[in-house]
C-alpha cells in the first residue's frame, strides 16, 4: 500500500516543483493534496490524514510551526518535512521540540530531498510492518490463551492459564451459553499409522481450513478447537434459533468433510451434537466427556444426537451388572483369547473381543478417565507382542504401531489402533502357509524357549493354530522323536550347562528347567547322563 503525503507552501512554484521534480510514484508515494497556508493545510490534514507532511515555515496567517503545534495537540502522527529560506537555531529548537522529522533549508536540493524521502518511506514502511506484526501476535495470543482456556475446562484442568482476573471481552463470552458439537474422523489414525509428523500438521491444518470455512458460512462467530488429533470441538453460541443454527452446521460439517478425504482411507466423519447448552465455565468437562462416550459406544453411526444416544446409553446400562472390576477390567482370560486369536489369524474374534471391552467401558463412566485408557495400552503392548511372535509384521510396520501407541493420547485413538492391529491379525491369513520344516522350526524356538515351564502339546498347538493331533505327527515325522522325548532332552541340556557355569543349587537349576521337585529332577537327569546331577558337576570341575 502506498503511503501519502500533504504539501505545504504559500509559493506556488515550489508547490508545483515539488509535485513534479520528485519521483512520487517510484517512491510509493501518493499525494493526496497541497495548502498555501497552515488553515487550509489543517482542514487538509483532517480530512485525509497524511503519512507524510512537506510543509513551509513562513506562510501568511498560520505559520508552519504554529500549524505543527496545533496538529501535534490534535494527535495527528504524521511524520514532517520542514522547508525553510531561514537557517535559525529557534526554529531547529522548536521543530526538535514536536518531534519534526528533517529540517531543510532553501533553495530545494531535490536529490537530496529525494533520497530523505526514500529513507523516511522506508522507516515508515518498516513500522508499519512492526505494528502489524505485533497486533497479529498478540491476536494470535490472545487466540491461543482462550482456545487453552477452554481445553483445560473441557480436560478439567486446575491449573488455568488465568492467574490474573479475565478481561471484560472473556467475562462476557464466559457468561454466554453454548452448545457443544464434537466432530471426529473414524480411521483417521488407523490410517494415519506411519505418517511422518509433517504430513500429520498438513492433514489437520486442511481439515481445521475446512472447518473454519464452513463455520464462517453457516455459523459466524462459532468457536472452533482442536481438541485432540482427529477431533474438534465446536461451540456455538445458544442464542436465537440455536438449535435449527447447530443442525444446519453439523449437517454441513458432515456433507462436506468426507469430500477432502483420500478415496479408499476408510476415513469417515461423526458429529456429535450435545443437547445441553452450559456456560464454558459451567459443566463444559462433563459435556465434552459425555459426547466422547457416545463416540465410543456408537462408532457405527456418523452423525448421532446426544439425546437419542444418551437414552441408548442409559438403556445399556440398566441391562447390565454392574462390574466389580474398577482397577483392571481386561483379565488373564481376555489376554489368552488375544493369543489364540492372533495365532489363528483371527480377525473376527478379535474384533468381537474389542466390541465387549467397548461395551464393558461403558458400565463405568469414571474407566474414560484412566482405568480404560491404562487397560487398553496394555492390552495393545499384548497384541503387538504377540503379533511379533507370529511374525506377521515387517520390522517397519511394527515401528510404526509402537509410535503410534506412543502418541495416542485418547481412548478412541487406542481402540482404533487396535482394531488397525486386528486387520494386520486378519493378513497372516493371506500369507503363504509356511511349509512343514518352517512350522515345526516355529514350534521349536516356541518350546526352546519355554523350557522352565509345564508347556504341553495342546498350548503349542494352539499356538501354531493346528490340532494337537496333526501337531504330533507332523513333529515326530519331522524331528524322529516325540514331543515329550525332545523336551526331555533340551531340558537336560540345559541342566547340563547350568551345573557346568553357575553355583545354583540342584534345586534352583530343576526350577529353572521345568522341574518343580528335586527328586523327580535327579531322577532323569540320571536316566539321560547316568549319573546324579551332583557327579555331573563334580566330574565338569575335575576335568576342568
Amino acid at each position: 500500500m502506498n503511503l501519502t503525503a500533504l504539501l505545504v507552501d504559500d509559493e506556488l512554484p515550489i508547490l508545483e516543483n515539488l509535485s513534479f521534480i520528485l519521483p512520487w510514484e517510484d517512491m510509493g508515494i501518493e499525494i493526496v493534496g497541497t495548502a498555501r497556508s497552515g488553515s487550509e493545510a489543517l482542514d487538509k490534514v483532517a480530512e485525509c490524514h497524511p503519512d507524510i507532511m512537506l510543509c513551509d515555515i513562513r506562510m501568511p496567517s498560520m505559520d508552519g510551526l504554529e500549524l505543527i503545534q496545533i496538529l501535534r495537540e490534535q494527535g495527528e502522527t504524521c511524520e514532517i518535512i520542514l522547508l525553510t529560506g531561514y537557517q535559525q537555531f529557534e526554529y531547529a529548537r522548536t521543530a526538535i521540540r514536536y518531534n519534526v522529522h528533517e529540517y531543510i533549508c532553501k533553495p530545494i536540493d531535490y536529490l537530496d530531498l529525494e533520497q530523505k524521502l526514500r529513507e523516511l518511506a522506508s522507516q515508515i514502511q518498516k513500522k508499519r510492518l512492526e505494528v502489524e506484526a505485533e497486533r497479529h501476535r498478540k491476536s494470535e495470543m490472545e487466540v491461543w490463551v482462550r482456545h487453552k482456556h477452554i481445553i483445560d475446562l473441557m480436560r478439567k484442568e486446575e491449573d488455568s492459564l488465568y492467574s490474573s482476573p479475565p478481561s471484560s471481552s472473556e467475562t462476557q463470552a464466559s457468561s454466554l451459553r453454548y452448545i457443544l458439537l464434537l466432530i471426529d474422523v473414524s480411521g483417521y489414525f488407523k490410517h494415519s499409522i506411519g505418517w511422518s509428523g509433517a504430513r500429520h500438521q498438513s492433514w489437520h491444518g486442511m481439515v481445521r481450513s475446512k472447518l473454519r470455512e464452513i463455520t464462517d458460512r453457516i455459523c459466524e462467530g462459532t468457536l472452533l478447537i482442536s481438541a485432540r488429533k482427529g477431533e474438534w470441538c465446536m461451540l456455538v453460541e445458544a442464542s436465537d434459533e440455536w438449535r435449527l443454527r447447530a443442525d444446519a452446521l453439523a449437517q454441513q460439517v458432515q456433507l462436506e468433510l468426507d469430500t477432502t478425504f483420500e478415496i479408499g482411507s476408510g476415513m469417515k466423519t461423526r458429529v456429535i451434537q450435545d443437547v445441553m447448552p452450559v456456560k464454558l465455565n459451567d459443566q463444559m468437562a462433563e459435556r465434552y466427556r459425555h459426547c466422547q462416550r457416545l463416540l465410543i459406544m456408537n462408532d457405527s453411526n456418523q452423525r448421532s444426537d446426544a439425546q437419542e444416544q444418551e437414552s441408548a446409553e442409559h438403556s445399556i446400562m440398566s441391562f447390565k451388572e454392574p462390574s466389580s472390576r474398577t482397577t483392571m477390567w481386561i483379565t488373564k482370560e481376555d489376554l489368552d483369547l488375544i493369543t489364540r486369536w492372533i495365532r489363528q489369524g483371527n480377525k473376527q474374534g478379535l474384533i468381537d473381543l474389542l466390541v465387549r471391552l467397548k461395551h464393558q467401558m461403558s458400565e463405568h463412566k469414571s474407566t474414560l478417565d484412566g482405568v480404560a485408557e491404562n487397560s487398553l495400552r496394555f492390552l495393545l503392548v499384548h497384541m503387538l507382542r504377540e503379533l511379533r511372535e507370529v511374525h506377521v509384521m515387517a520390522e517397519q510396520d511394527e515401528m510404526h504401531f509402537w509410535s503410534a501407541l506412543h502418541s495416542a493420547t485418547s481412548i478412541k485413538e487406542l481402540i482404533e489402533l487396535a482394531e488397525a492391529l486386528a486387520y494386520v491379525c486378519h493378513d497372516k491369513k493371506s500369507v503363504p502357509r509356511p511349509s512343514v520344516s518352517e512350522l515345526i522350526s516355529s514350534a521349536c524356538e516356541y518350546m526352546n524357549a519355554r523350557l522352565e515351564c509345564d508347556l504341553g502339546i495342546d498350548e503349542v498347538a494352539d499356538w501354531l493354530g493346528i490340532s494337537p493331533g496333526y501337531f504330533c505327527q507332523l513333529f515326530k515325522n519331522q524331528m524322529g522323536v516325540t514331543f515329550v522325548e525332545y523336551m526331555t532332552h533340551k531340558r537336560m541340556e540345559s541342566a547340563a550347562l547350568l551345573l557346568s557355569t553357575t553355583e545354583w543349587s540342584i534345586t534352583a537349576i530343576g526350577e529353572a528347567t521345568g522341574y518343580k521337585e528335586r527328586r523327580y529332577f535327579s531322577k532323569v537327569f540320571h536316566k539321560h547322563f547316568h549319573m546324579k546331577p551332583s557327579e555331573f558337576r563334580s566330574n565338569q570341575r575335575a576335568g576342568s
